[in-house]
């Protein structure tokens, strides 16, 4: 596994929403095989993570928990929660408490993704959720726009990796 602080890469931290949606909708495991080994890569090579609390969030989802459990991701996917992210999720939360709304359901998780990114100047987040423009009704975005942190989706993923499907 390659440094987690390796300064000449990238290193994404990925929303949950992001991982299911790719996983079942977009880019589903059993169609585009060859695309989730080129993640399973990233995540073995330490470049692709998810905070604690977002992977536990994930792993409700019983067929992402299967193909994890399958190829032994965790141990390089999962960063467990430190005082750096903690004080980062502080300052997110400072920012944006409406990022996590009990009463509309939204994932207590999105504060952790940004606050990952926030630990390194090498982090990207990435997502398919779209700003709002709102501080009432805030996305990760905007958050990640507020926070001068790039923020993608799954296919700027693929382009920026460069990976040719044939």
């Amino acid at each position: 596994m390659n440094s987690l602080f390796n300064h000449d890469q990238v290193i994404y931290s990925i929303d949950t929403s992001a991982l299911i949606a790719a996983f079942h909708e977009r880019y589903p495991i059993e169609n585009f095989p060859s695309l989730w080994r080129e993640i399973e890569t990233l995540i073995k090579n330490g470049r692709l993570k998810m905070s604690q609390i977002v992977f536990e969030e994930a792993m409700r989802d019983t067929e992402i928990k299967q193909w994890c459990d399958e190829n032994q991701l965790k141990p390089d996917f999962q960063m467990p929660i430190d005082e750096s992210v903690q004080e980062k999720v502080s300052e997110v939360l400072s920012e944006f408490p409406r990022l996590v709304d009990n009463r509309t359901g939204k994932s207590g998780a999105d504060p952790w993704v940004v606050a990952l990114a926030l630990t390194h100047e090498n982090y990207i987040v990435l997502t398919e959720e779209n700003s709002t423009y709102s501080k009432n009704r805030p996305k990760i975005p905007d958050a990640c726009t507020h926070f001068h942190v790039e923020c993608i989706k799954i296919v700027d993923l693929i382009k920026r990796e460069n990976w040719i499907f044939e």
